[in-house]
């Protein structure tokens, strides 16, 4: 399937007479030419046996220039092989397989590498949120093929299939598998549109992704007032539990943005709380401090919230940009840790601090809000992705009243 051949490039003469030398690489009948970097006469050069002849002046030790050529051909073999066993020599160009041979790596055609470069290019914009997504899906992916290397042509519809089967069979759910092929085609997309993958070659024009409703965390109202009212004296756990009520009264703001909130964030005096939410960033929110929230805001704010301080114990003063986004990921998992423990402890579900999110939505419709409220509260550009959002919730009701009258 490989070929090579030292040749002088008889189409590129210079004025001088002479020609490049070059190495034409043939591979599955395709040809590139790769310049050796230097020039000679016809009678310099020994054609037959494909060496610069001795008698050339062209450089002071011509034996340890066809050395070098000989070199060269064997470095073009060793990547060529390389690149068969790893997988990578059908995705390549023959543009892109003349850079690996000159050592000028197109790393991007391999979907880690790529995916590496998307989530640099998503905290650069602050977008940290969706690099979280496709670190997930990177982790998910890396694990399932085992592989350090994957090249997008091995993305095809059987490696889609075998995914989903190794989802399953390791007892996840259909909501979760849904969101990894989603953030997988989307990736993919991004990928042809790098000219790094082929639209041709595209799984998902032949795999269809199945909906899943995932299983949403929330707490009813009861559960809600239990978490609320139930005396904690260890400091931590009483923090914990503050900033998942604290969320809860902001319509389940985020961590992150709860992360980041300052005090000239805060309308009058503690009137309202105007935000852009990070994940989205497509309205301004603008939300009503209840004397609860107040409570909360003032007590971690020694009773006065100055305009340039964070107004959550989450983040401090002193921090630097780049620490931002990992010390907000620390401080989430163990603020759930100790939600974890809080849960064990009143005997409440497992929740997590996101699921205030759904703890609002969940009550909000049990206090009988139509769904065009609960869409603009949450920011829903759409009442049918409300609609979709609250029907897990509808499933849980369903099976509280199952448990009821099956015991």
């Amino acid at each position: 399937m490989l070929t090579t051949k030292v040749l002088l490039n008889k189409v590129r003469q210079k004025q001088d007479g002479t020609f490049p030398l070059v190495i034409r690489i043939t591979y599955n009948r395709k040809s590139i030419y790769l310049p050796l970097g230097y020039n000679l006469a016809e009678k310099d050069f020994d054609a037959k046996n494909q060496r610069i002849r001795p008698s050339s002046k062209i450089a002071s030790n011509i034996t340890r220039l066809n050395n070098g050529i000989q070199e060269k051909l064997k470095k073009i073999y060793d990547t060529v092989t390389r690149l068969e066993e790893e997988g990578k020599i059908e995705s390549l160009s023959m543009s892109s397989l003349k850079k690996e041979i000159e050592g000028k790596s197109v790393g991007n055609k391999d979907f880690f590498n790529f995916v590496d470069s998307l989530i640099q290019d998503l905290k650069k914009a602050g977008q940290y949120g969706n690099a979280e997504i496709y670190r997930t899906l990177r982790n998910k992916i890396e694990k399932f093929h085992g592989q350090r290397s994957l090249p997008f042509r091995q993305i095809n519809y059987a490696f889609v299939k075998k995914l989903e089967t190794q989802h399953y069979a390791s007892g996840n759910t259909a909501g979760g598998l849904s969101v990894y092929l989603r953030t997988l085609r989307s990736v993919y997309k991004k990928a042809i549109k790098h000219g790094l993958a082929k639209e041709n070659h595209n799984p998902f024009n032949d795999y269809s992704i199945k909906n899943g409703t995932p299983k949403r965390q929330f707490l009813n109202r009861e559960q809600l007032e239990t978490l609320k009212d139930a005396p904690v004296e260890e400091s931590h756990l009483a923090k914990a539990r503050d900033l998942y009520m604290a969320s809860f009264y902001l319509r389940g703001m985020n961590w992150m943005d709860m992360a980041l909130l300052k005090g000239d964030n805060i309308q009058g005096d503690l009137e309202r709380i105007m935000y852009i939410r990070s994940k989205t960033r497509n309205k301004m929110f603008s939300i009503k401090i209840t004397p609860a929230l107040k409570q909360i805001l003032l007590t971690y704010n020694d009773g006065k919230i100055k305009e340039d301080n964070f107004v959550f114990p989450i983040l401090t003063g002193d921090i630097s940009q780049n620490q931002i986004h990992e010390t907000i990921k620390n401080k989430r998992k163990r603020q759930n840790i100790y939600l974890k423990r809080l849960a064990e402890r009143l005997e409440l579900p497992k929740f997590t601090i996101y699921s205030a999110r759904h703890t609002y939505a969940n009550i909000l419709k049990r206090s009988g809000a139509p769904s065009n409220v609960i869409q603009d509260s949450l920011g829903h550009t759409t009442e049918a992705m409300t609609q979709a959002y609250l029907s897990s919730f509808e499933t849980n009701i369903i099976d509280d009243y199952d448990a009821k009258i099956m015991s």
